[in-house]
């Protein structure tokens, strides 16, 4: 037995979850519902409408189905053929439904009259509708905002084989004359489509990833340079700091026969305040890296921010490019938040090497961020389905401003985390040689 109710029910889902739509949420919902309404209307109409078993099934279902195309139209920003593509597909699966549970009940090693057998009929539809769906989510949300191209095209034909396949009129074509090596061939035209835009998925995110790892690469070249020159400004700084000794040194020299009360005190109150100067300390053996703490430091200590640091030297298997990305982004992530924070600002900053690890700890005076709650106020159902299914964009999470980090990391087997206790937040990276 079909029921319609339960077929068409499946179709609204495959057309709200497969399609981006234009509208809030309310307003699209509404729409599709009473697009649903319409669908059971028209098909208990055109039910005894159509001759023979099978187009009393087939007919109803087509022309609830282009009810809900119809209404793609105002509601969804996708191309021709991927609505198409979706009403095709919804078609095929009904025919596939009515292919299949037949055969399934009849396979089961007990009764399945009744009551049973209606339960078992809904959970198989609900199950062949709902693993299409999810096994096409992500590949038709991701070529959403494309046009029409001939890779779809392909697909729609071979849908439109499926199609015709499961109701019996290629039987010839593919000498086909049971039942179950229908079904068996129907099956095949499903994981053939599957793989198909699985793939083409795969591939599209295989070259975003090259991109972004070119575009990595470019960025460590970039940022080596910077690097270059904080090394060269903190050289110029410890050299104009050596220049004003001597000179301070002659004129203590020139001056000590004429005011030698005055003289050597201004002096060594001179040195005194240089001493202080944040930038001129050594963090690191490694003079990039040393470069790098020290613009830090006098970053923190221009903000009020009490400032320390253990990075003790050893040999590590990482480029000093790469240690350099860590530990600026590392610091200016806590130097941000700790120059925000109400109150005592402290920034503790740690490097310790083991012998086939390396980790990197800052913790520093602050808070984590709310995490952002999902609301319906405003949204799409595109939104909601996005909320459910895919990761928390990179600027609203955690990690944010540790891009870079998080990619070296992740290619060392390490780990990246950020927890909080109290009024204190830790930034921790850990990698793995």
């Amino acid at each position: 037995m079909v029921y319609f109710p339960l077929v068409f029910l499946c179709v609204y889902g495959l057309f709200v979850s497969l399609l981006r739509d234009r509208y809030r949420i309310w307003t699209t919902l509404a729409v599709m519902t009473g697009t649903y309404l319409l669908s059971l209307l028209l098909s208990s109409l055109l039910k005894d409408k159509a001759g023979g078993p099978a187009p009393a099934w087939q007919v109803p279902c087509a022309a609830g189905i282009v009810l809900f195309l119809g209404a793609s139209f105002f509601l969804h920003s996708n191309n021709l053929l991927q609505k198409l593509f979706v009403a095709i597909l919804s078609l095929a699966n009904f025919a596939y439904c009515l292919l299949f549970i037949p055969l399934f009940l009849g396979a089961i090693p007990f009764s399945t009259a009744g009551a049973l057998g209606g339960t078992v009929s809904i959970l198989a539809m609900l199950l062949v509708y709902l693993v299409t769906g999810l096994c096409l989510y992500r590949p038709l949300q991701r070529f959403s905002e494309r046009g029409p191209s001939v890779f779809l095209g392909g697909m729609l034909v071979l849908m439109g084989f499926h199609y015709l396949l499961c109701l019996g009129k290629l039987d010839a074509l593919f000498g086909v004359r049971t039942p179950t090596r229908r079904l068996l061939l129907a099956t095949g035209f499903y994981c053939i489509l599957i793989f198909c835009f699985r793939s083409v998925y795969q591939a599209g995110r295989w070259q975003a990833r090259n991109a972004r790892d070119a575009m990595q690469d470019r960025m460590l070249e970039m940022e080596s340079g910077d690097f270059v020159d904080m090394m060269a400004a903190v050289r110029e700084v410890r050299a104009a700091q050596k220049s004003g000794e001597y000179a301070l040194d002659t004129v203590l020299e020139l001056l000590r026969d004429q005011q030698p009360e005055k003289v050597p005190v201004y002096i060594n109150m001179v040195k005194r305040n240089t001493q202080h100067n944040p930038i001129l300390f050594r963090y690191h053996e490694n003079p990039y890296l040393n470069a790098v703490i020290a613009t830090k430091a006098a970053f923190a200590t221009q903000n009020q921010i009490d400032f320390e640091c253990n990075a003790q030297d050893a040999e590590c298997p990482l480029k000093t490019a790469e240690l350099c990305v860590m530990v600026n982004e590392l610091l200016t992530r806590a130097c941000f938040d700790a120059a925000a924070f109400e109150g005592q600002r402290r920034l503790r900053f740690t490097a310790i090497p083991a012998e086939d690890s390396l980790r990197l700890e800052a913790v520093y005076s602050g808070a984590l961020p709310d995490k952002p709650r999902f609301s319906l106020s405003g949204k799409k159902l595109t939104d909601l389905f996005a909320w459910l299914f895919d990761d928390t964009p990179q600027e609203k999470s955690e990690l944010q401003g540790l891009d870079s980090t998080a990619e070296i990391v992740l290619a060392h087997s390490g780990s990246l985390t950020v927890s909080g206790t109290g009024s204190e937040v830790i930034l921790r990276a850990l990698l793995r040689f």
